[in-house]
C-alpha cells in the first residue's frame, strides 16, 4: 500500500476542494524519481562526450552522444588478422620456391603464402603473388601497384599513417575485404556533349566507387554530399592539386556564377563537406569559425588534415592515376573517405603492420 507524505495531508485539510494541484506535484515527483533511477540503471541516452580540438577556454570542441559511438570503426569488428608462421631453418625463401616473384622474394615460403592468403582476404580477391605462365600480367601488375603503394603510405608518409608508432595501413584500411575499396572514387567527367563545363558537375548525384556493394554506402559516401556543389572537388584539390582556398578582399558583387573565383570557392565548400563527412566532424576540428581564412587561429588538425591532402595527392598522381594505364580504364582513387571511412581514426587506431612489417618498408 502506497504511503502518502504528511504534506499531502496537511495540504488536503486547508484545501479540501483542491485535489489536482497536490495530485500533480505528487505526479511529477514520482515520475521525475523514476526517470532519475532509470538514467542511474540505464545510464543516459543523452550523454555527450566533448572532444576538444583547439585551446582551452574559446569553445572549440566537437560533442558528440556518446550512445551513437560516432568514432567506432565497425570494420575493426570483421578484420582478420593473419599471424607469422614459425617455420624451421632451412625453409626456402619464396624466390628460392617459385623463381621470381613481384614482391617479398627474402621471406620465407610460408609466411609468404600466408601473407597471400590475408592479401586474399582483405581486398576480397585472389592474389597470386607469384610469377608463373598462367598468373594474370594485369593482376600482378596491379598486385605489384598495390604492394608500393602500400609502402610507400607507411615509409614515406608515415607522418600521417604513423607506422613507426604501431598503426600503419594495410590493404584491409582501404578495400575493407573489396575488390574495390568502398570509398574510392572516379572522375566526374561530362553527362553528355551538351553537358561541359560547369553545367557538368553540378546538380549530380554521384556516388563513389564502390557505392552500389552495399546498400548503407548509397546514402553516405557522394561526391557533393547531396548538395547542388561541384562533384569534381576531391578530383581538382586532391588529384590535379589546385589551390584550397575560398577567402580574398576582393568584391563580388559584380560576378555571376560561373566566374573562377565562385567555382573554386564552392569545389572548396564541396571539399570541406566531404572531410567533415569523412571524419565525423564539423568545422572547428580544424577552424576557429571566427576567422576561417586566419591560418594563425587554425587548430593542430589543420596542419594534420593539410598534410592529409598532400599525401592525396601525391599517392593519387603517383600510383593511381598511372594505374589506368595498366587497367586499360580509369583506376579508382582515394580521398579521406577511402580509409575513415567516418572515423578519426581508422579501424579503431588498430596495428594494421604488427604481423608484417614487410608492408611498412619499402623494398631497396
Amino acid at each position: 500500500m502506497l504511503k502518502l507524505p504528511k504534506w499531502f495531508f496537511q495540504w488536503s485539510e486547508e484545501n479540501p476542494t483542491d485535489i489536482i494541484g497536490p495530485a500533480v506535484l505528487t505526479g511529477t515527483v514520482v515520475t521525475g524519481a523514476a526517470v532519475a533511477a532509470m538514467i542511474v540503471a540505464f545510464d543516459n541516452p543523452y550523454r555527450t562526450e566533448d572532444i576538444q580540438t583547439g585551446p582551452r577556454g574559446i569553445g572549440m570542441a566537437v560533442s558528440k552522444f556518446v550512445e551513437e559511438n560516432p568514432q567506432y570503426d565497425e570494420y575493426e569488428e570483421t578484420y582478420v588478422a593473419f599471424d607469422r608462421v614459425e617455420v624451421p631453418e632451412g625453409t626456402p625463401t619464396a624466390a628460392e620456391a617459385y623463381g621470381e616473384v613481384i614482391a617479398f622474394g627474402d621471406m620465407d615460403q610460408a609466411n609468404f603464402d600466408q601473407l597471400t592468403k590475408a592479401m586474399s582476404a582483405w581486398t576480397g580477391t585472389d592474389i597470386t603473388l607469384v610469377v608463373s605462365e598462367d598468373a594474370d600480367p594485369t593482376q600482378l601488375a596491379i598486385t605489384e601497384n598495390c604492394i608500393e603503394t602500400t609502402q610507400y603510405l607507411n615509409d614515406s608518409w608515415d607522418t600521417h599513417n604513423l607506422a613507426s608508432e604501431g598503426v600503419g595501413v594495410n590493404c584491409y584500411t582501404c578495400h575493407r575485404g573489396q575488390p574495390t575499396p568502398p570509398g574510392s572514387w572516379l572522375k566526374a567527367g561530362a553527362v553528355n556533349s551538351a553537358a561541359e563545363g560547369w553545367a557538368a558537375i553540378q546538380n549530380r548525384l554521384l556516388t563513389y566507387e564502390g557505392a552500389h556493394t552495399a546498400t548503407d554506402f548509397i546514402h553516405k559516401y557522394t561526391q557533393s554530399e547531396y548538395t547542388s556543389l561541384p562533384v569534381d572537388a576531391v578530383e581538382k584539390f586532391l588529384l590535379d592539386g589546385e589551390s584550397i582556398k575560398v577567402h580574398d578582399l576582393e568584391s563580388r558583387v559584380d560576378q555571376q556564377p560561373g566566374d573562377p573565383t565562385w567555382q573554386d570557392a564552392e569545389r572548396t565548400f564541396s571539399l570541406m563537406n566531404h572531410q567533415s563527412n569523412a571524419l565525423d566532424v564539423g568545422c572547428v576540428y580544424c577552424h576557429n569559425t571566427r576567422a576561417f581564412y586566419d591560418a594563425t587561429q587554425v587548430t593542430p588538425q589543420w596542419s594534420i588534415t593539410t598534410l592529409a591532402q598532400q599525401m592525396a595527392i601525391d599517392v593519387n598522381q603517383t600510383f593511381f592515376e598511372p594505374r589506368s594505364e595498366i587497367l586499360g580504364e580509369e583506376s579508382a582513387k582515394m580521398n579521406c573517405m577511402t580509409c575513415h571511412m567516418e572515423v578519426i581514426s581508422p579501424l579503431n587506431g588498430r596495428n594494421m603492420v604488427a604481423e608484417w612489417p614487410e608492408l611498412a618498408t619499402m623494398a631497396e
